[in-house]
């Protein structure tokens, strides 16, 4: 009897440890373009513990009077809402960045366009990055 409790104990271990298992889920979003199309986010949702993580890219075209400004907005599962905002003036080069917004019920992104201090408009509608469950 013992053997046999030792033998499902390790079968538990191997199968709880296996690496397919491990795996975090990812999704993609995007991409989203600013109205006028100067600008373009696109990246992945990685879910796993301790929560959520937003990955991507910020573009901003070359030959293009500004810059691109991306916000995100989400709620946590405690109902509090946050926001978060990037910005790549660069014309050439994407601002690649990475956001931990723990677990949350929705996150939403939306891209806009403005000067190197602030968003003055040109911007896409609230676009679904990620939610709970998907």
């Amino acid at each position: 009897m013992i053997l046999r409790t030792v033998a499902v104990a390790v079968a538990v271990l191997m199968v709880s440890s296996s690496p397919a298992l491990a795996n975090p889920l990812v999704s993609s979003w995007g991409p989203i373009y600013s109205a006028d199309r100067a600008g373009k986010a696109k990246g992945k949702v990685v879910r796993d513990r301790p929560g959520s993580v937003v990955n991507g890219k910020l573009y901003d075209f070359p030959g293009r009077e500004g810059c691109s400004w991306l916000t995100f907005r989400w709620v946590t599962d405690k109902g509090v809402k946050k926001h978060k905002t990037y910005h790549n003036c660069s014309g050439t080069k994407p601002l690649a960045f990475s956001l931990k917004v723990g677990y949350v019920v929705s996150i939403d992104g939306r891209l806009c366009r403005g000067t190197g201090a602030k968003a003055t408009g040109r911007c896409s509608t609230w676009k679904k990055v990620g939610a709970q469950g998907g």
